[in-house]
């Protein structure tokens, strides 16, 4: 039987950029189910099922859902060993994870402060108390309904976006000094690390364009990663993410 691959993501948004590129990457087919985060179907109870955490993407493989896209890309290279993304030497690919898990505890946080304020704030403001009431009741991780009900509120402070900033400049000299050796952060090889970090310095640089002129390698490693034909099958808008 032929492996069925589905994948429910957000199209654009940083981490279903994540598991969409790898899939590309690796060549492999899957059923793409977009999940509108504006309208909050991750918070409809058939998707709950499938993601408790009520996040995207979630991965279905013959029906077994797999979660978390670092986790996501991972499961994905074992399974399906074709066209490698991760290094065959276990110290490079001790590196690769170390780039992953930064871009998950420094690259996702930093990137939810200016984006959710410009995606998220004006929509929560404009909704009544009984409905943003409902919205937060449903979110399932509290670290979520908090930032919820401060974009409600005043908005995220200025403590928040500096430490977001801070975790900005600390990737960008992370990437900067790991490209000393190689063309890719994890050296010689393609691998998850530069899917994992990719849509945190698209975001960043989107957010402070200056950042890219202080960092001269990473500026050319971005250039080279957005012409693969992968990349830009998954960062341009397309069918696939035309509801976003």
């Amino acid at each position: 039987m032929a492996d069925k691959l589905e994948l429910y993501h957000a199209g654009l948004s940083s981490c279903s950029k994540k598991s969409r590129l790898c899939l590309k990457e690796k060549g492999l087919p899957y059923r793409s189910h977009f999940v509108a985060l504006n309208k909050f179907e991750h918070h409809d109870p058939a998707y709950l099922k499938l993601n408790p955490n009520g996040l995207v993407p979630t991965l279905v493989h013959n029906g077994t859902v797999i979660i978390e896209s670092g986790v996501i890309n991972e499961y994905l290279d074992e399974v399906f060993p074709e066209k490698p993304l991760r290094p065959s030497d276990p110290v490079a690919r001790a590196g690769m994870r170390v780039f992953c898990k930064m871009a998950d505890e420094y690259g996702l946080p930093a990137t939810r402060i200016p984006t959710w304020t410009r995606t998220k704030q004006a929509q929560l403001k404009e909704m009544s108390a009984a409905e943003f009431d409902k919205v937060v009741a449903e979110t399932p991780l509290v670290d979520h309904r908090l930032k919820l009900q401060a974009l409600k509120g005043e908005g995220f402070t200025k403590k928040e976006f500096d430490e977001a900033y801070g975790k900005m400049d600390y990737i960008f000299a992370r990437c900067e000094t790991a490209l000393l050796n190689g063309p890719w952060l994890a050296g010689e090889m393609y691998t998850l690390a530069d899917i994992a970090i990719l849509p945190y310095i698209f975001a960043f640089s989107e957010v402070r364009p200056e950042l890219m002129q202080g960092h001269t390698r990473t500026a050319d490693w971005y250039a080279r990663i957005m012409a693969r034909p992968a990349v830009k099958a998954t960062y341009e808008p397309s069918a696939e993410t035309a509801a976003a």
